[in-house]
């Protein structure tokens, strides 16, 4: 399986880049992560973890990583339900929410965070 990374965070585009297929966009948003993800599953791409796993709410953290089997061809239907479904809740939880300025001691640990999230998830798809 050709597996494509999509992502905001650095700590993830430095662990995998030259590894994987890494498509980095440092000053992305979670809502543009979620976009350019559900744009390749129009194109054929197909979601291999759920984007929203882990617990950690768009209000939480500035970072969003999107794990993807790179293919085209026919379109998911689940991951195009999946993507729209996260990208509807991220809309929800941030509009609701002040926006937060992160201090640059914490950002480190909230990157931390999401690369362990992608590698736990990496881990679970390279068993089978």
């Amino acid at each position: 399986m050709s597996i494509l990374i999509i992502t905001n965070n650095p700590q993830v585009n430095h662990r995998f880049c030259g590894r994987e297929k890494v498509e980095f966009y440092g000053e992305a948003s979670q809502e543009d992560i979620l976009r350019i993800a559900r744009d390749r599953i129009h194109l054929g791409a197909k979601l291999v973890a759920h984007p929203m796993a882990g617990r950690v709410k768009p209000h939480e953290t500035p970072y969003k990583t999107v794990l993807l089997e790179d293919r085209t061809g026919e379109t998911d239907a689940n991951s195009v339900i999946i993507i729209e479904d996260s990208m509807a809740m991220t809309r929800k939880l941030l509009e609701h929410t002040a926006t937060k300025k992160y201090s640059d001691e914490l950002l480190p640990d909230l990157q931390f965070i999401d690369l362990q999230l992608l590698e736990s998830a990496l881990d679970e798809i390279r068993r089978y």
